[in-house]
């Protein structure tokens, strides 16, 4: 007998307008039932922090009232208005805004382009060709608007010649410049620094206090509990629980998402005395260094910095994607100066890029397709490569990251982002690399995920890998790397020990590029 878990409400919004009403709402993809919701309210003036596993049915639940997902059945009234299934035009003009952390932009358009897809500036309606520089002056508008500087995203520039964050920033954009009623937040901060992700909380803050309602979707907690008024969880597309800020303490959210407690383990010290693997010296690129680092054997060396501050850029040129322009390396003892990422991979390093299913996956793909690639000439003879080995070995580097699928048949695009991610970790480990890249390693995938993808991590440097782990997040930082190097308008500021690391003092470096002093770090009075 299967019993069905107990619903914990919150607090009734008294007084407060009803802006989307959720009767009955549900959806099946063949056997499986992915959103089965009795009766969800959102109140004007809320916001609503929505947590949950991959696959427990946030996505669902925001494409149906969206419009981008067709319900089976219930009925969705929008301000008092019935929601027709699956229209995304009907959404948008009842007053629905669906930020989506996928990006849905078109990459050879302008940033001006894209956010005024659909629409034209006031001064330029009647003009039968645009007029650019409405078009512009409505762009920057529109970026101002949620509190950023226009000069820091070029309006004219084409999006796909953008970091991830700056695109992140535009879809925001984008969707408060619709003015919606009921606005939809997709792991808005899955990419953004402190500084930026505390402009966003604070538009989410401001868009419920004009009247409106917020779903803010996230895997990051503290800012779930830190923006929401009501926080609710999905599993296995059931509402477990609807909660007050109060009731939302970590260690609840995690039991209420996953079913039991998720166990951490701390990354062992690094040997002081283990050698050398990767120095850095004077390395200069576009929009980086001069920079000096040293990774040893068995480290993780976390990279933290602001939006621009050039920590990509450091992970990409180190891994031959982006071309340096000055300075030198040496990998191992030897001088490594690549010329493209295929030079890096020969030279035995491993990158897992920000956004994976733009940069690391064939989405249509087999799954074996895309976990073996990094091994195809080890596994094959003499070129030629049999679909039984082909899938062998695919079953073998799945199962060493324990990916949950059906059969490494099935399309990588079907999979979780936890357990797409998962896969690319397996694809780099298969290479047996001496250092692995990592670019935002954990973007995009919940709490449980998160803590599995740690382990990873984890397990590489004690097998004696070098790693070099890139992140907007201070608490996966302080958690994972036994140290930290600090990015300030592509240099490194500050290299902090994590005995004496802090989100403090890495913000301090961040923000100025000025370190504290150890005195200063231990707080001893200079």
């Amino acid at each position: 007998m299967t019993v069905e878990p107990t619903l914990e409400k919150s607090a009734p919004s008294l007084g407060r307008a009803v802006v989307a009403r959720l009767r009955g709402v549900h959806k099946t993809y063949g056997p499986v039932r992915v959103l089965d919701l009795p009766e969800l309210d959102l109140y004007a003036g809320q916001v609503v922090g929505v947590v949950g596993e991959n696959g427990a049915g946030k996505s669902t639940l925001m494409g149906t009232l969206a419009g981008s997902v067709r319900r089976d059945g219930g009925e969705i009234e929008i301000d008092g208005q019935e929601l027709v299934a699956g229209s995304t035009a009907e959404s948008a003009r009842l007053g629905v805004s669906l930020v989506s952390q996928e990006f849905p932009l078109v990459g050879q358009l302008s940033v001006a382009e894209n956010l005024l897809l659909g629409r034209r500036p006031a001064d330029s309606r009647r003009r039968v060709v645009v007029d650019r520089g409405a078009q512009r002056r409505a762009a920057e508008a529109m970026l101002a608007a949620i509190g950023l500087d226009p000069a820091t995203i070029p309006v004219r520039r084409a999006v796909r010649e953008l970091p991830v964050p700056a695109r992140q920033l535009i879809e925001i954009a984008k969707g408060w410049g619709r003015e919606p009623k009921l606005l939809i937040l997709d792991e808005p901060t899955s990419s953004l620094g402190p500084v930026e992700a505390r402009l966003v909380l604070d538009l989410a803050r401001r868009a419920a206090d004009q009247g409106g309602a917020v779903l803010f979707i996230g895997h990051r907690l503290d800012e779930v509990r830190e923006i929401a008024d009501r926080v609710i969880v999905l599993r296995n597309g059931r509402l477990v629980a609807d909660l007050t800020p109060e009731e939302a303490t970590e260690d609840r959210l995690i039991r209420e998402m996953v079913g039991n407690e998720v166990a951490h383990s701390e990354p062992k010290n690094a040997p002081a005395s283990a050698p050398t693997l990767l120095e850095i010296t004077d390395l200069t690129a576009d929009g980086l260094g001069p920079v000096d680092l040293t990774v040893r054997e068995g480290e993780i060396l976390g990279i933290a910095g602001l939006m621009g501050s050039g920590r990509s850029r450091l992970i990409h040129t180190i891994a031959g994607a982006q071309p340096s322009t000055g300075g030198s390396m040496t990998l191992a003892g030897k001088t490594y100066a690549p010329k493209n990422a295929e030079q890096g991979v020969a030279a035995g390093i491993a990158m897992i890029p920000e956004d994976r299913k733009q940069q690391s996956l064939v989405l249509f793909a087999p799954i074996r397709d895309n976990v073996t690639v990094s091994v195809l000439r080890r596994i094959s003879s003499r070129g030629v490569l049999g679909p039984r080995r082909l899938r062998a070995e695919a079953v073998k580097i799945t199962d060493n990251v324990k990916v949950r699928m059906q059969s490494v048949d099935q399309p990588i695009g079907s999979l979780s982002g936890g357990n797409q991610q998962r896969a690319i970790f397996g694809r780099a480990f298969a290479a047996e690399p001496r250092l692995l890249l990592l670019d935002e390693p954990t973007r995009g995938v919940d709490v449980g995920s998160k803590a599995q993808i740690y382990e990873l991590i984890d397990r590489a440097a004690e097998s004696g890998m070098a790693v070099v782990a890139a992140s907007s997040e201070l608490e996966e930082l302080l958690w994972i790397c036994h140290r930290i190097a600090v990015m300030h308008r592509g240099r490194v500021a500050a290299v902090i020990e994590r005995a004496d690391a802090t989100k403090e003092n890495i913000m301090t470096a961040a923000a100025t590029g000025v370190a504290q002093s150890r005195t200063e770090l231990n707080g001893n009075p200079t």
